[in-house]
């Protein structure tokens, strides 16, 4: 949608089925149209006509003929209450939508007071309460005053009025929330339900509920009939709202809407049982992560082989639900949008988003207590991360469990794409259990199990020991091995001089480091294998990887918007400019625009991969090198080490810098913490000689700030030795 769309766009849609309202429909359209002009909002009226015996058809038709304001939709037999709601939110043009009943028990002057709540941020939906002023209390009262009783005990809520089909929403939370599994008779029963069962926040707003003067009301007296017919109704609600919960980042349902270009694979034979029993059990194995990670990664699964087109709309579609939500509940962006009198409808699209400001880490840094914070997120949901990076400077932010969820789907799918298969054997050169309580260990080697994954310590390998790790990774015989870049280097270097075996892989993924092409082709030599490269960071794990075709980096579309800016606009195609990300994810602490601090290459958008996926590229990235340390003792350590050690300890060390002029000598340069205490610092340091060994000279420099590297990061390892891992004979002088 353009600009001049936006601005032709009214501000609220009020849908009203009428079903034999003929003597209703023009005093709600008049006192409608009077209550916009009155309070200087613009409006579209949608009547939809279901069927009616009487003139109400002509009636709308007349009145959509008159106002511009009003838009006449026509069913060809009685549909219901709910169907009109469908019709009506199908033609709305409005950013808001309000469903009302056409009857006038609804006071149409209410909807301004609807609006005013929901456009002044006060939450996701609002309700209108039916006051019991003037209110008459027949049986059809005290059945309602039942049902609403009911439904909050079987959906966990404290209602008033449960019920009201008198509700507004920004019209795509609207379209969203009507979205169901089952046919109801009385859906708009659960129109609430439906909302928070979703996600949504719901206030209620007391109205005025008049007795109805003119038509007849659907309900009898004492409705035996409706009643079974609700009761039907609750048994299917409970499926799918209680048991079934739809989240509203849900992506099934876009799918629905977008099928896939090809179908996902399908798991078979012992591999489908091994994986069940991994979903099944996850909540043993994984701390935060659910059995909804089964449907993510289906999804995940499907989603890779929409179309360009289907990819970018379900980015929009994800953003404009992430932007309504921190418009409402996130008070960093509230601020920051009005102070830029932005409103949600105003970022539509992915060209929108360089309206909003670019978020940098001394942003996180400073307003991360409370005001990143969503108003709606739940503490037990949230996971702590914590970083240094290639910076130095150690980093806080929180992930939700929706966000680690896709994080491990994407995963998944994307060591599909080197060959691997659910049940392969793997390997992983990294860390298993640094920073990790007993639980957490206790629940990675529960699932390295089931993974088949043998671990290799990247911070561990040395020429005392690098020839049995070798002979471990091959005796595994892996069909996959992931791990950082620079030990994979160093480990092919190794190689290169050893007649011995050595592991032959089917694929190597690497990380953590840029990927030079010598150095790809000197580990795929060395291991006869085929390197994937994966694009990631502490904040978001696996952003970008490359696929079998080996044409940049698939964005994982599903979870990430990656914008690729030069000079403050997108870089054009073979430009280089800096990574800016928005998580579409996390609706806890969301990150919008943050400044990564890396730089990467655009790839025309145009231009499709090979390999049939429709998932957005970004080509070579840049700015995660890092350096390797070596110690006295011959160990090499990789400079991500010192990222991972550091990142517990920002209240001591608040940068850090690690410079190796010789082997066996580091200076570390330290720029205190705002704790520090000499006390407390030596408790570090003699950690980290644990690691770098006591052997090694290990002089400390505190200092007053660490400078900027060329690339406009501090380099975190910086490594002044005149070490050649490419060079012909490197590792033979090693034992």
């Amino acid at each position: 949608m353009t600009d001049a769309e936006r601005s032709e766009m009214p501000d609220l849609s009020v849908v009203a089925p009428c079903y034999n309202e003929s003597y209703n429909v023009d005093a709600l359209t008049d006192r409608l149209l009077r209550t916009a002009s009155r309070h200087g909002f613009t409006m579209q009226i949608v009547l939809v006509n279901d069927a009616s015996s009487d003139d109400t058809g002509a009636k709308i038709d007349a009145l959509a003929a008159r106002h511009h304001e009003v838009t006449a939709l026509h069913h060809s037999g009685n549909r219901g209450l709910t169907a009109g709601w469908d019709s009506g939110l199908a033609a709305a043009r409005g950013a808001f939508t309000c469903f009302i009943d056409a009857d006038l028990q609804n006071a149409p002057e209410d909807v301004w007071r609807l609006y005013r709540e929901l456009d002044g941020g006060a939450a996701d939906m609002v309700q209108g309460v039916r006051s019991s002023i003037g209110r008459l209390r027949d049986g059809r009262y005290l059945l309602s005053r039942g049902l609403n009783v009911m439904l909050n005990a079987l959906f966990s809520m404290r209602a008033v009025d449960n019920k009201s089909g008198f509700v507004m929403a920004a019209t795509e939370t609207m379209r969203e929330v009507l979205q169901r599994r089952y046919r109801y008779h009385y859906f708009h029963t659960f129109i609430r339900i439906a909302a928070e069962a979703r996600g949504y926040t719901v206030r209620e707003v007391e109205t005025l509920f008049e007795s109805r003067n003119q038509g007849q009301s659907y309900i009898a007296s004492f409705p035996l009939g409706t009643i079974a017919k609700v009761f039907l109704d609750l048994a299917k609600g409970l499926d799918e709202f209680r048991l079934r919960r739809t989240p509203v980042e849900g992506l099934g349902t876009f799918l629905d809407r977008h099928p896939p270009t090809r179908p996902p694979e399908v798991y078979r034979g012992w591999r489908r049982l091994r994986l069940e029993l991994f979903w099944h059990s996850m909540p043993l194995h994984k701390w935060l992560l659910t059995r909804r990670t089964r449907r993510i990664y289906n999804e995940l699964a499907a989603s890779q082989w929409l179309s360009p087109a289907a990819c970018r709309a379900l980015q929009e579609e994800r953003l404009r639900r992430l932007i309504r939500h921190v418009y409402l509940h996130v008070p960093f962006y509230r601020d920051a949008m009005r102070d830029l009198a932005l409103r949600p409808a105003d970022i539509a699209g992915i060209e929108d988003l360089a309206k909003l400001p670019l978020l940098s880490k001394d942003d996180v840094r400073r307003d991360l207590y409370f005001d990143l914070f969503s108003d709606t997120h739940r503490k037990g949901d949230m996971h702590r991360i914590a970083t240094s990076g290639s910076t130095g400077e150690p980093f806080v932010t929180f992930a939700d469990r929706t966000q680690l969820e896709y994080r491990w789907a994407s995963t998944l799918r994307a060591l599909e794409w080197t060959g691997w298969r659910f049940g392969d054997r793997q390997a992983r050169l990294w860390h298993q259990t640094l920073g990790m309580s007993w639980t957490q260990q206790l629940r990675e080697r529960l699932d390295a199990w089931f993974m088949r994954r043998l671990f290799i310590p990247a911070y561990e390998i040395g020429p005392s020991n690098v020839d049995a790790l070798l002979a471990r990774l091959e005796a595994h015989r892996p069909v996959l091995i992931d791990g950082y870049a620079e030990s994979f280097n160093l480990l092919s270097a190794y190689v290169r001089n050893r007649r011995g075996k050595r592991p032959s892989p089917r694929a190597i993924m690497t990380s953590a480091q840029v990927m030079p092409p010598q150095v790809r082709a000197g580990i795929e030599e060395m291991f006869d294998t085929r390197v994937f490269d994966k694009y990631g960071s502490r904040e978001f794990s696996g952003i970008a990887y490359e696929c079998d075709a080996h044409d940049g980096h698939h964005v994982m579309a599903e979870s990430y918007i990656v914008e690729i800016l030069k000079d403050g606009r997108p870089a054009l195609p073979g430009e280089t400019g800096e990574v800016v990300v928005t998580d579409l994810n996390n609706f806890s602490v969301p990150l919008i625009r943050y400044r990564i601090g890396d730089l990467a290459t655009a790839m025309d958008e145009n231009e499709p991969c090979a390999c049939g996926r429709g998932l957005p590229r970004i080509g070579d990235i840049q700015g995660r090198a890092q350096a390797v340390v070596v110690c006295r003792d011959g160990t090499w350590l990789p400079g991500t080490f010192f990222a991972h050690f550091f990142k517990d300890y920002d209240y001591i060390v608040r940068q850090y810098q690690v410079v190796q002029e010789r082997s066996g000598r580091l200076r570390l340069l330290i720029v205190k913490g705002p704790q520090y205490s000499d006390a407390r610092f030596d408790e570090v340091l003699a950690l980290l000689r644990d690691y770098v060994g006591t052997d090694t000279e290990l002089a400390v420099e505190p200092v007053a700030e660490i400078p900027l590297g060329p690339t406009g990061k501090r380099n975190s390892v910086v490594s002044e030795l005149e070490i050649d891992f490419q060079r012909p004979g490197f590792g033979a002088e090693m034992p």
